[in-house]
């Protein structure tokens, strides 16, 4: 009879068993799943690091999947081998120890390194990041953001990396409790036979949804449990496997490495950002490795671990945690700090030297020590204590810097009468006229760096469609009782302006009907698939949809005003559109819309300052004109597009560029900052424009009542 006792722990009798991570009959340690774990991790960091030709490297975390739930079941094997018993408890010590000192380090170097090199503005994402990532949510967090237009623009998190560690995490929170059960059932069925009967059909729903779930929600499906759940399976279904896998003939097992082998590389440079992900396609790195080890338990001569025994393979598979967890982090700062996207592929590799030091100090002084620390081992209340505290650090850590960062989204000092009333234009042209001359960030700057990321001024999530959504409920602000109906249509650059314009229309007793859909703009033009929805080369369906939708509730509702503003967006596949294509695309949307072309405003784009925005002002603070400029050359040009189209249909079109710029733009007006990130107005800024806003609507010149709205 087999019981379930915390008194024994196979681990603790061997300290180097975390690292065998074998099946029983199965060598202790394999030389060629520690050479894996070089390739995968260096897979991913090249890969991070924009090498060229290895567009597919990302790859590698697929590899790492295989890898654990190989090594997590052959531990809990051997476990249940040498003691007939399965400790929880062990196991849960066991990952404490071997996770959470270097993560802990790691999440509490990244979050102060960002405050101090990127200022608040990336800083609290990542503080918030840092707390989801604490305690294995990561990848939840990350999938939340993701499917959101506004905050999917922004730039990774420097804490993105740990999605894969919440993954696993995740794993180990469900399978060891089902293999306790496996192994606690009465049954003339043997132990390795009843994992197999749980594990085949995992693999099998899990790849299931993976295929189903990434064409339709690639973002979830990238971060999910659910669709990775089968990489780990398989490599667990492989460690159970074990006793078969010896009887196979070694010329068979080396075929099968160096098939793997080959598949995991044909994908790193195969696969690219544009590949959906993980879908079916995971299917090649996945078996691939799996296969590699598959094969490699016979110890064929001429397989596969010819060369992943070598010691450089197994001087980078002993490093690999450390230097996964520490390259991204360390990567994205550097890019953010030299204001890029990413930095080229030979600037990188210094990164990478920094992050291959910190790494090895990392193993050396934390990792290690920790991992075998023979107290630590002995006493396994000890080491759950242990995590619980890290756990605790880290979250404390990232509150504190929250809390001490913290702003407001509007400060009530110095400019509360222009956040009231709006600025009168003459007031603005005072504010814009001394802008240029101003060195300093203001010290009652409004909205604060630190609250910018409150101060969106866009609907309510009710009347705010997500991408899939092709419809909303009646969505009427304004004056709800108004006799005189506006509405307002377009993108993310219509909607940013609803706080201010609602409160025009309620002032002036109009309704508001708000239309407005994320990275869809409202001319007929076919749009490419937004970030982390759909094929990357795909058209974005729903925003044609979203189109007949709105145009028939606008005709239902008979408006006397439609105010469209919207961004010139790209078509499938990241082309983008000419300035020709685009006035003649704006010209036959004035024509579509339900009202005379005279009833039709066009409100062009904000000014775009390059390398502007928030997150410059945050890195120049004594400064501040560094992060002065003209508006962007496509966004003049597109504008001046609009502007003919309005011409040529009989449409008004009013520019917003005089509203931010004098004779040069800057990033902050009075006391204003203007800007929500380097694209958007936020909420506190178009409320200080209310008054040259009502002016340019000029809603008292409608004189003839609408009909009530019926949408």
């Amino acid at each position: 009879m087999t019981t379930v006792t915390g008194d024994q722990d196979a681990a603790t009798a061997d300290p180097t068993a975390d690292e065998a991570g074998t099946a029983p009959g199965d060598r202790r340690f394999r030389p060629d799943v520690e050479g894996l774990r070089a390739v995968a991790v260096l897979l991913v960091v090249l890969y991070h690091a924009d090498l060229p030709g290895l567009s597919g490297g990302y790859v590698g975390v697929d590899v790492f999947f295989v890898i654990s739930g190989f090594v997590i079941t052959g531990l809990l094997l051997r476990e249940r081998s040498a003691t007939s018993a399965t400790s929880l408890r062990s196991f849960y010590g066991r990952r404490a120890r071997r996770i959470l000192p270097a993560a802990t380090l790691v999440i509490v170097t990244t979050v102060l390194a960002t405050y101090a090199v990127l200022g608040v503005v990336y800083g609290n994402p990542t503080a918030v990041a840092a707390r989801w990532t604490a305690v294995f949510l990561a990848n939840f967090h990350f999938t939340a953001i993701g499917t959101d237009y506004l905050t999917a623009s922004q730039p990774p998190s420097p804490l993105q990396n740990f999605w894969s560690l919440a993954v696993e995490e995740q794993f180990y929170l469900v399978y060891p409790a089902i293999f306790l059960i496996a192994a606690s059932l009465r049954s003339t069925v043997s132990l390795r036979a009843r994992l197999v009967g749980i594990l085949v059909p995992v693999i099998l729903v899990s790849f299931v949804i993976s295929v189903v779930q990434t064409p339709t929600s690639p973002t979830a499906a990238f971060f999910s449990p659910l669709t990775r759940a089968w990489e780990l399976a398989l490599g667990a279904l492989v460690a159970v496997a074990t006793p078969s896998l010896l009887r196979i003939p070694r010329a068979a097992g080396a075929a099968c490495t160096w098939v793997g082998l080959a598949a995991v590389g044909i994908a790193a440079v195969a696969y690219s950002a544009a590949t959906p992900y993980p879908g079916a396609a995971v299917a090649l790195p996945v078996i691939g490795t799996a296969l590699v080890i598959a094969g490699g338990t016979p110890v064929p001569p001429w397989g596969a671990e010819w060369i992943l025994r070598l010691p450089p393979f197994q001087w980078f598979g002993r490093l690999s945690y450390s230097l996964y967890l520490w390259h991204w982090p360390i990567l994205i700062i550097a890019a953010e700090a030299a204001n890029r996207d990413s930095l080229p592929f030979h600037h990188n590799l210094a990164w990478l030297a920094v992050a291959l030091v910190a790494s090895y100090t990392t193993f050396r002084l934390i990792e290690n020590p920790v991992r075998h620390a023979r107290v630590l081992a002995r006493s396994r209340w000890l080491a759950i204590t242990l995590g619980l505290v890290l756990v605790a650090t880290s979250l404390g850590v990232a509150s504190i810097a929250l809390a001490t960062h913290h702003g407001r989204t509007v400060r009530s000092v110095g400019p509360a009468a222009a956040l009231e009333h709006g600025m009168t234009p003459a007031d603005l042209q005072e504010a814009l006229a001394v802008a240029p001359l101003v060195s300093r960030l203001p010290p009652d700057l409004t909205p604060s760096l630190a609250g910018v990321r409150l101060a969106w001024g866009g609907p309510f999530p009710v009347c705010w469609p997500t991408f899939g959504q092709t419809s909303i409920p009646p969505c009427v602000y304004g004056d709800p009782k108004g006799s005189h109906t506006m509405v307002l249509y377009g993108d993310s650059h219509a909607a940013m302006w609803f706080a201010a314009i609602n409160r025009i229309a309620n002032a002036a007793h109009w309704r508001l009907l708000i239309l407005a859909k994320g990275n869809c703009p409202a001319v007929d033009l076919p749009i490419g698939n937004p970030a982390g929805y759909g094929s990357p080369s795909g058209t974005f369906e729903a925003c044609r949809q979203w189109h007949t939708f709105a145009l028939g509730r606008m005709r239902a509702t008979h408006p006397d005003l439609v105010v469209v503003s919207q961004l010139p967006d790209a078509g499938p596949g990241g082309t983008g559109y000419s300035v020709a294509r685009w006035q003649s695309a704006t010209e036959r949307l004035v024509g579509r819309l339900p009202v005379p072309a005279g009833r039709v405003l066009i409100l062009g784009n904000i000014p775009q300052i390059p390398d502007g925005g928030p997150a410059c002002l945050s890195l120049h603070p004594s400064d501040i004109q560094l992060c002065s400029g003209h508006d962007s050359s496509d966004s003049a040009r597109h504008n001046a597009a609009e502007q003919r189209a309005a011409a040529a249909t009989g449409a008004r079109y009013v520019s917003t560029v005089p509203w931010f710029c004098s004779t040069i733009c800057t990033d902050v007006i009075g006391s204003f900052q203007p800007y929500w990130d380097a694209y958007h107005v936020n909420s506190a800024y178009s409320l200080v424009l209310r008054q040259v806003l009502t002016g340019a609507l000029d809603l008292q010149s409608y004189e003839a009542p609408g009909r009530p709205a019926t949408p």
